[in-house]
């Protein structure tokens, strides 16, 4: 018997202490950048300026000077600094995939002209500059065979460039990246950029061939242009699809990270092979996945805590380890550093502040943009780095344009802070984050997929169609889990009344003898977020009594999701409700929270334009003795509960929706006020919150919500949590 040692017959890519180094490196850089980020976090600075100056720190500067051995062991001139890029690259690309997802195109289409006028300031000016002074910079800091026409439009590329990557993180961490200044300064960045890098491409193909060429120029426009139309076009299809795909065969967030993260890869291979830039790809890609609502806040959230907490520091923690202040000691490199520093810093507020101006912005608006549009960040060092390969750029100059993104980038979040305080809210902008908000805790707006369990009864019948409506605007995958001996058959019944305006139907089958067990095992490893369920009262006096069913009390008990149960006194042979005629809904509002479920889920199904929802809020006269009522406490009582019920109404009305308010002070029992209320204006439905409470081994909905279902004139509705 041959036995062979893994050492022996495995021909790793990276040598022993070549991955030595690296896993050295990585917990030194992570490590201080977090610290440094905390830090910098405490003292009222973005986490970013912690980052970049931990690069410093260990970088040629300083570590480099104090100790220039454990330096050139830890972080050695030779291709294992390669190593360190992977992962570096690694966090450019998550942060461009999370400023993607964060973008909104409709708003940034909403301010074009602005972003335009802000962009357009943010290049012309800092080009123009640039281009002057690269005529005037002294001859030994510039490559003795570059022509002077070929490095000055270099320099002016070098210093039109913005950082997206610093800019976004610095409005993450400042929760303004959803603000409208937030989106105006992402949208004239990514222009900044997108026409940077047409402007690299020429100059670089300027100095490979030593001529201005027209078809190099038409060239690299043509490719940006033909990459955003088809990345917009075929490539919105693509990842739709895919990413529908993922969520249905695969639920969770997990999986839809890991997908959008391929595309990105993938989005950003094209681009790079284009000659673009591969972080353009990863944003585009990541405006994409943003417009699907399966990429909900979970996924967000997830992405970006791995991005801000790992990666992003990575990135710029490596990108301080390319500057080494030495090199700018000498007394000429040191004043054109000044010089350079200067333009380019006067530059981009300059121009970005004089476009926001001519759009009408404020002064503060104006700052925020100019201050946010001047970070050069890594890009500028890319670029730094791409003009030395092609002898564009002499070392000394090398050092001062990437002192130039250095230090922009440390001065830009702390401007930025500042001149955001003083930005006002318009109230447009405000009722959107409002909204935005209150998606977040949505039950519907955070539904992607549906479980509908049916015997084929009426209730079920009812409940399917009452979900057709729930699902106008929305976009709903439905399982039909069919029990009995005909699953085809139910099948038939229950999607004769549940018409989805978005969004596939699943067919499928109770198996085994335990119907309880499938319905909540489905739910789980489905991936659903909604359960659906109709039902008949089968209590009976007797003290073990199901309150329904065996079946659908155990789901109500320990369903893992919010569960949607609808319940009437129908016979099975009954007609459901006209899908045609308008609703008249009864919400009874219990004060608990304005934008509570119940009121989501009915002025959901009051989606027909005729349709009304009654806010009914019932108050029990507070007494001072057990034979007088205090008729100062009714007034208070009866003043809380209108204003509670308004406030519930005010939700309905910012949805479209018809709403009357009843505040109705009555000490019987509410099961009876509102049976009364219900039969007075002949409703439709009555929807109602209610929490499971496991009582002697059946499910208990309370004593009021119990009486209701058996008095109520018409199906009653009701929303339990998880």
């Amino acid at each position: 018997m041959v036995v062979v040692l893994a050492s022996e017959a495995m021909q790793p890519g990276i040598a022993h202490d070549d991955l030595l180094l690296l896993v050295l490196q990585l917990a030194l850089l992570l490590g201080l950048a977090r610290l440094l980020g905390m830090v910098a976090a405490r003292m009222g600075m973005p986490e970013v300026v912690g980052e970049l100056t931990a690069g410093v720190i260990v970088g040629p500067s300083i570590f480099g000077n104090i100790a220039p051995g454990a330096r050139e062991w830890l972080f050695p001139a030779t291709s294992q600094a390669q190593l360190l890029a992977v992962p570096a690259f690694l966090g450019v690309l998550l942060l461009l995939i999370l400023t993607g997802l964060e973008t909104d195109l409709g708003l940034i289409k909403a301010k074009g002209r602005t972003a335009g006028l802000v962009s357009a300031g943010g290049i012309v000016v800092p080009f123009a500059s640039g281009l002057a002074l690269g005529y005037a910079i002294p001859a030994v800091l510039v490559p003795a065979d570059t022509p002077r026409t070929t490095f000055a439009l270099f320099l002016g590329t070098a210093l039109s460039i913005s950082a997206i990557p610093v800019i976004a993180k610095v409005l993450i961490e400042l929760r303004v990246i959803r603000r409208d200044i937030g989106q105006l300064t992402l949208a004239a960045g990514m222009i900044d950029d997108t026409v940077g890098w047409i402007l690299l491409s020429i100059v670089a193909g300027l100095a490979s061939s030593g001529e201005l060429a027209a078809g190099a120029v038409v060239g690299s426009i043509a490719r940006v242009v033909g990459f955003l139309v088809v990345s917009y076009t075929l490539g919105g299809w693509l990842v739709s699809r895919t990413l529908r795909a993922v969520s249905r065969r695969a639920p969770g967030p997990g999986p839809l990270i890991s997908a959008v993260v391929v595309l990105a890869l993938l989005f950003a291979a094209v681009s790079q092979a284009l000659q673009i830039e591969a972080v353009l790809g990863a944003f585009v890609l990541g405006i994409l996945a943003g417009r699907e609502r399966r990429v909900d806040h979970r996924v967000v959230h997830s992405l970006e805590s791995l991005t801000l907490t790992v990666f992003a520091p990575l990135f710029f923690a490596s990108a301080g380890l390319l500057v080494d202040l030495g090199a700018l000691l000498e007394p000429t490199t040191l004043w054109v550093a000044a010089l350079v520093l200067t333009v380019a810093i006067a530059g981009k507020f300059l121009g970005a502040f004089a476009g926001a101006s001519v759009a009408g912005l404020g002064r503060w608006e104006a700052l925020a943009l100019g201050a946010g549009m001047n970070a050069r960040g890594a890009l500028e060092i890319i670029i730094a780095t791409i003009g030395l390969s092609l002898g564009v750029l002499t070392e000394g100059m090398f050092a001062i344009i990437v002192l130039v993104a250095i230090v922009t980038s440390l001065m830009a979040p702390p401007i930025l802070v500042r001149a955001l305080k003083k930005v006002p809210m318009s109230p447009e902008e405000a009722a959107r984050l409002q909204r935005e908000a209150a998606s977040r805790t949505s039950l519907l707006d955070n539904v992607h997929r549906v479980l509908l369990p049916s015997r084929g009864g009426t209730n079920s019948q009812l409940a399917a169609q009452l979900l057709s409506r729930i699902a106008v605007g929305r976009s709903f995958d439905v399982t039909v889990l069919a029990g009995g001996p005909d699953p085809q058959e139910i099948h038939g019944r229950i999607t004769r009344h549940l018409s989805l305006h978005g969004g596939n139907v699943e067919l499928a089958a109770v198996d085994g003898d335990d119907p309880a067990s499938a319905i909540l095992d489905r739910a789980r490893r489905g991936g659903h977020d909604l359960i659906v369920l109709g039902a008949t009262e089968t209590r009976t006096d007797a003290p073990d009594s199901a309150l329904f069913s065996a079946t659908v009390d155990r789901v109500l008990m320990d369903s893992p999701v919010p569960l949607l149960l609808v319940s009437s006194r129908f016979d099975d042979d009954a007609e459901v409700l006209d899908p045609r005629a308008p609703e008249r809904i009864l919400l009874v509002s219990t004060g608990e929270d304005i934008n509570n479920r119940a009121g989501e889920i009915a002025f959901a199904v009051a989606s027909d334009p005729e349709s009304v929802v009654d806010v009914v809020h019932v108050v029990e006269p507070p007494q001072s003795t057990w034979a007088e009522i205090d008729l100062t406490e009714v007034g208070r009582a009866r003043e809380l509960a209108d204003e509670l019920a308004t406030k519930q109404a005010s939700v309905g009305l910012a949805a479209g929706v018809t709403v009357r308010t009843d505040v109705r002070i009555s000490d019987e029992p509410l099961a009876r006020v509102v049976a009364d209320a219900a039969r007075a204006i002949r409703a439709t439905l009555v929807v109602i919150r209610s929490d499971v409470q496991p009582v002697t081994r059946r499910a208990f909905l309370g004593h009021e919500l119990d009486q209701l279902l058996r008095e109520a004139p018409c199906p009653v509705l009701v929303i339990t949590r998880a």
